[in-house]
């Protein structure tokens, strides 16, 4: 029996809620974070009052402590001699960083001792990791988003994403395969399905940004007191006259894109529909770094399919799921497809680590995109 393998037990969960019905707490407005309040009391204080499930918090709170231990790793990484590559790859084939392996270490060991997730599902392993409960969320995570930026200290992040418990009834006479195989298809939901959504970004500062369905909130890490601390209690992505004209994707895989892609980059250098100024390039090749410059800033990020990845290279289930729930959440829009005219979040995944391309930043930015694809 593999390692992985081994790992699997019993993961029973109640039964799906109708779709649509889970992102809205009980009293949403009072859910919301305080400017200079702590991640973990608003945690706390927002259990308590019924506004989000008390074992959800814990699940995040736990998701906040992995990354405050992660963020120290990163740090740290040059003088403990975390740098360069582990010798292996992960479930889709990419060269594993070190830290990427201890990053991933770091995120399950600390969701398992949490005892709120059922099942959980990382980039780095692969096949779901079933954990003894009688029920509990599905957690997804990328541990280190961007890892090939790590030697050269550019930013780099950890994504996550809290799924609604699904149906997973298992035997007690099931075989650790036979318990993966139910994992597996538990794990297999839409973004509909997100109860919470994440990224722990490191980089000039350690930035967590969280909704769980009403909203976008920013925390920052204070060193002094060792907390996430709230800076940004509403955070929305610029749109109209406070957008910033700027796009964001590979620009070297531009000769790969779709031809009406290649004439759209070429159309916002003209200064697009507006006949307006240029728009500006901006690329870290991290998809949080790239993704949160767009939500503070506006504008566009595009992750097309091209020839060499038709599928696009990032992650659907604990990727570009979350960060397009948090798009929304913030005001914004996120889609993919020819057209750019299907919703991210009515995708389900055909395995965990399935591929997706997105579109993604200010809605007015992506309806133009829209708009320019519909002449082709």
């Amino acid at each position: 029996m593999s390692t992985l393998a081994a790992r699997a037990r019993i993961a029973r969960a109640p039964a799906r809620a109708p779709r649509r019905a889970r992102r809205a707490p009980a009293r949403a407005m009072r859910a919301r974070a305080a400017l200079g309040e702590s991640l973990s009391a608003h945690l706390a204080s927002a259990s308590a009052r019924g506004d989000i499930d008390a074992d959800l918090a814990i699940a995040l709170n736990s998701v906040a402590i992995a990354c405050k231990r992660v963020r120290a790793l990163v740090a740290r990484a040059p003088i403990a001699g975390n740098t360069g590559a582990a010798g292996g790859s992960n479930a889709s084939g990419d060269e594993q960083k070190k830290l990427d392996v201890i990053a991933n270490d770091v995120f399950v060991e600390t969701l398992r001792a949490c005892g709120r997730a059922s099942v959980i599902v990382t980039e780095e392993e692969d096949t779901p990791i079933a954990v003894e409960r009688a029920s509990g969320y599905i957690v997804t995570f990328d541990p280190i988003d961007g890892s090939s930026n790590i030697d050269a200290c550019v930013t780099t992040g950890s994504i996550f994403g809290v799924y609604a418990p699904g149906a997973c009834e298992i035997k007690d006479t099931d075989s650790a395969e036979e318990t993966l195989a139910n994992c597996l298809t538990n794990s297999l939901q839409s973004g509909e399905a997100l109860v919470a959504a994440g990224y722990c970004m490191y980089s000039s500062s350690c930035v967590f940004v969280l909704t769980t369905g009403d909203g976008v909130a920013q925390y920052d890490f204070d060193e002094n007191v060792g907390e996430f601390v709230c800076s940004k209690e509403r955070v929305t992505i610029p749109d109209g006259d406070k957008m910033q004209r700027i796009y964001s994707g590979n620009n070297g895989n531009v000769n790969l894109w779709a031809p009406e892609l290649k004439d759209y980059v070429a159309h916002l250098q003209k200064g697009g529909s507006d006949g307006g100024k240029p728009w500006t390039y901006r690329y870290i090749g991290a998809l949080i770094g790239d993704f949160h410059r767009t939500l503070l800033y506006g504008g566009i990020w595009l992750y097309p399919p091209d020839t060499s990845a038709p599928n696009g290279k990032a992650r659907l289930l604990y990727e570009i799921a979350p960060i397009s729930m948090i798009a929304e959440q913030a005001g914004g829009m996120s889609t993919r497809g020819p057209k750019a005219n299907e919703s991210v979040l009515d995708v389900v995944p055909k395995h965990i680590h399935e591929k997706s391309p997105m579109f993604v930043g200010s809605k007015s930015a992506v309806q133009d995109l829209q708009e320019f694809l519909k002449k082709y």
